[in-house]
């Protein structure tokens, strides 16, 4: 981004918006570190630390946070920061590159996905070099496997994922149609075939641990009449069927729905770290929804990782506006907010750089907000102002689980951790759900931002 033009410069930094790599590398020059804090704020160090001090066989731990706080880019520093240390091994593989979001899954389609992705990992080169050919290769003994307990037909060393994806319907329905018996069998055998993989990763690396992250779970979701359904086999599988997720062998890292800790008792069961939004406003108990300058400053690295030169588009006081506005939330900020300011700004070269109170930046808001709002309905508005006024959440019925469920798919409530974890509405919808009149409502702090 060098011209000189601001109508390229626009357009350039529009474009590199629109085309946003995903997950990212510590090695990317987009990469901001301690973006979610230090110390015992940063949740990736605290999960390295709690591998590191493990001992023992089948270890369990879950890592969450909602889309758009940067899950995937974390796990890879995980990753990084594992293979670093000596006597570890670490992988990561994507659930959802074996079945869709909305696919209704069940423990054994997990265990199955497991195996499958992980025996893809490994024939990559980098993985366990060139293992020997023949009967007690485990990866050979893996696809031999699904093509004669699973019937996955065609299946050959790195080309699992494609056979997997073409046949996942008929898959699927067989699967369905096991009996209890068999089931139980192939969710044993999945296990045993994970455990021989991470045993050919410990004789070649010669590796006391060897720790599988399973990213992209807490992406699944119910549409429409499925979302309860979705919403229920969620919960079996990560909070009664947990203990089939353990792996002999294994350090187990499943990505979670963020909704979990909030409606179950996991924290109780298995260790689990969250990652939070961005913090761009103090916590609660200091200064509700005051901006918090050290937040502020690490969204600005975000976009300036970015574009060097976003000043020239936008003074600093109306990127903090669409920070706050965005919650800490970067998707939101990024792909959103930020990115449709500048396609409006495209046709208003001449009042560049756009000021907060610029009516661009108003139109940009209010389209989001109108399209927020459209997302919760008026019988919801009780439980959002429950948790607006208390920043944690109480639930007075059961059948309020799928709805909360929904909040964090959406992103109308966010997760924060300041030394303790809270949440808050997504700031869209602050001034809906503060002007309800659904319970008294808590008035707000001079000061206090506008989204």
């Amino acid at each position: 981004m060098t011209t000189s033009d601001p109508g390229q410069l626009l357009d350039d930094f529009s474009a590199l918006l629109a085309n946003d790599p995903g997950a990212l590398s510590t090695q990317s020059g987009y990469y901001v570190p301690n973006l979610h804090g230090t110390g015992a704020e940063d949740v990736v160090a605290l999960l390295g630390r709690a591998i590191r001090r493990s001992h023992g066989d089948a270890q369990l731990y879950y890592f969450s946070g909602q889309r758009g706080t940067g899950k995937s880019t974390e796990l890879r520093r995980l990753e990084i920061l594992l293979n670093g240390q000596a006597g570890t091994r670490a992988y990561i593989i994507d659930a959802l590159d074996y079945i869709g979001d909305t696919h209704p899954i069940d423990t054994l389609d997990l265990l199955l996905v497991t195996a499958a992705a992980f025996a893809d990992r490994l024939s990559q080169a980098d993985a366990l070099g060139h293992p020997p050919d023949g009967p007690e290769n485990p990866l050979q003994r893996f696809t031999r496997w699904l093509a004669t307990e699973v019937e996955i037909s065609g299946v050959t060393l790195g080309g699992v994922k494609a056979e997997f994806k073409q046949q996942q319907q008929s898959l699927m329905q067989r699967l369905r149609a096991f009996d209890l018996a068999r089931q139980e069998r192939v969710m044993a055998e999945c296990r045993a075939h994970i455990g021989h993989l991470a045993a050919a990763v410990q004789q070649r690396w010669q590796a006391s641990k060897v720790v599988l992250m399973v990213d992209s779970l807490e992406r699944l979701r119910g549409i429409g009449k499925d979302a309860t359904e979705m919403f229920d086999r969620v919960v079996r599988v990560f909070d009664g069927d947990l203990n089939q997720l353990r792996v002999p062998g294994l350090h187990m890292v499943y990505a979670v729905p963020p909704y979990l800790p909030y409606l179950t008792n996991i924290k109780a069961l298995v260790q689990l770290f969250m990652l939070a939004s961005v913090r761009v406003c103090e916590p609660p108990f200091r200064a509700r929804r005051s901006p918090r300058e050290a937040g502020l400053q690490a969204m600005r690295q975000v976009v300036e990782r970015r574009c060097p030169r976003w000043r020239e588009l936008l003074t600093e006081a109306a990127l903090d506006r669409l920070i706050l506005t965005s919650g800490g939330d970067l998707r939101q900020l990024l792909r959103r907010l930020l990115l449709d300011t500048l396609d409006e700004a495209s046709f208003a070269l001449d009042r560049l750089p756009l000021r907060a109170d610029d009516a661009i930046l108003e139109t940009v808001v209010q389209r989001h907000r109108v399209e927020f709002e459209s997302l919760v309905v008026q019988d919801e508005y009780p439980l959002l102002k429950g948790i607006a006024e208390q920043n944690a959440l109480e639930l007075r019925h059961r059948d309020e689980l799928p709805v909360v469920a929904h909040f964090f798919d959406v992103r109308a409530v966010l997760n924060y951790r300041n030394g303790v974890d809270w949440l808050d509405l997504n700031p869209l919808l602050w001034q809906l759900i503060d002007q309800s009149q659904t319970s008294p409502a808590l008035p707000a702090p001079a000061g206090s931002p506008a989204p």
